[in-house]
């Protein structure tokens, strides 16, 4: 694998052994935060750290056709529906392997499979979580251990190691933050994101989730509890009564925003909670009983002051304004996870493709199908980019472009 800079490492490069570090307190090295760039592009799996799923970019706009469609012909895990783009390539998690697909023509650039310790049976370890991106740096998690992987090398830069498997990954500026096992506690750490040393650790299960200036939003493992959190320092500024299911897999159900943090509870209900607070400003009930939050998704337009959400278990996706009141909602019996919004357009998953729908109104524009080369067509948030949309369904990522 060549040389990498693993945690232990690092904190003897710092100046100290690893038990001299934990004496001297949680801040082992690395430099100070920094928030993310505004406007840096599609780098995370919902556009930024905010989980947003919102861009200025209008996709195909009024039509669109498949352009090109690739299949992984690997397993793909659940949880790893999130795509990223830098510099004209796709990258696509698998069960075991981060794929580089060129967005031209769909052809495989490369994959990176991280061999460094077998699991059981296997010859590598599975990827836990899906591609975040910042200066040409892709951070992943391997199991249990954290990784940034340098894209036009594929070299690891540094990797930092837990106990046992990583819960939860969230890249927010030049700061990492993962959840799992260490030293025989639940940990939640921020990593310096150019070094890998780690500035700071608390004790508890927390699941990093979406982040914005000022605020890091995670989840408690066991309730679901959203809190707020101070991004520098770990300090907790507020815990929320809104509690989310599945936090471990959560992929599209809580964003940051303004004044707001939008969440998708565990009873179904839409919630906004005031970001400095995490006090309840409204909530919009759920209609549903007995509701299957596991696949819906929420995709948030600052500009619009809009929130729309997607409901496959009850075949539904509406706009909600950002006082909490319905706009408009359609019926649409084939959706799936993920949904997003950009240029004045919705696009949402279905079990066969993709819906394209008027941001203000709700009307179809068009949809496209494709062959989910699968037995399970599990949806994917739909990336917007210029005049492209990309999406993965099943085992099968592809282009929508303007007709």
């Amino acid at each position: 694998m060549g040389s990498v800079l693993t945690r232990r490492r690092l904190l003897g490069a710092a100046g100290g052994s690893l038990l001299g570090a934990f004496l001297l307190g949680p801040r082992v090295g690395g430099s100070g935060h920094v928030d993310p760039d505004p406007g840096s592009g599609w780098h995370q799996p919902r556009t930024d750290a905010r989980n947003v799923a919102r861009t200025a970019d209008p996709g195909p706009g009024s039509d669109g056709r498949v352009g090109w469609a690739h299949s992984l012909d690997a397993h793909r895990r659940f949880e790893h529906a999130g795509l990223a783009l830098v510099d004209g390539t796709l990258l696509v998690p698998t069960h075991r392997s981060l794929r580089a697909i060129d967005v031209e023509s769909g052809a495989e650039r490369w994959r990176y499979a991280y061999r460094d310790l077998p699991v059981g049976p296997f010859d590598r370890p599975q990827l836990d979580t899906a591609p975040r991106i910042r200066d040409g740096v892709v951070y992943l998690a391997f199991q249990a251990d954290v990784c940034a992987l340098e894209l036009d090398s594929q070299r690891l830069r540094w990797r930092y190691s837990l106990d046992g498997s990583v819960d939860g990954l969230h890249l927010f500026g030049n700061t990492a933050y993962a959840t799992g096992r260490l030293d025989g506690e639940d940990r939640l750490l921020a990593i310096d994101a150019n070094t890998g040393l780690e500035r700071w650790r608390k004790t508890g299960r927390v699941i990093p989730l979406t982040a914005r200036s000022g605020l890091l939003v995670g989840a408690r493992y066991e309730s679901g509890r959203l809190l707020g959190l101070e991004p520098e320092t770990g300090t907790r500024r507020w815990l929320s009564d809104a509690a989310i299911g599945a936090a471990t897999l959560n992929r599209g159900s809580v964003a940051a925003v303004d004044d707001l943090v939008v969440g998708i509870e565990s009873n179904g209900d839409l919630t906004a909670l005031e970001a400095d607070t995490g006090e309840r400003r409204w909530t919009v009930f759920d209609d549903v009983g007995e509701p299957n939050t596991y696949r819906r998704s929420v995709a948030v337009d600052p500009s619009d002051r809009a929130i729309y959400r997607s409901r496959p278990d009850a075949s539904t996706i509406s706009r909600i304004d950002f006082a909490g009141d319905e706009e408009w909602r359609i019926d649409e019996s084939a959706l799936e996870f993920g949904v997003s919004v950009g240029g004045g357009t919705v696009y949402a998953s279905t079990t066969g493709g993709l819906l394209a729908l008027e941001a203000d109104a709700g009307d179809e524009r068009f949809r496209v199908s494709v062959d989910p080369d699968g037995t399970d067509p599990l949806g994917g948030t739909p990336l917007i980019a210029d005049d492209r949309v990309y999406h993965l369904l099943g085992e099968t990522v592809y282009e929508v472009t303007p007709r």
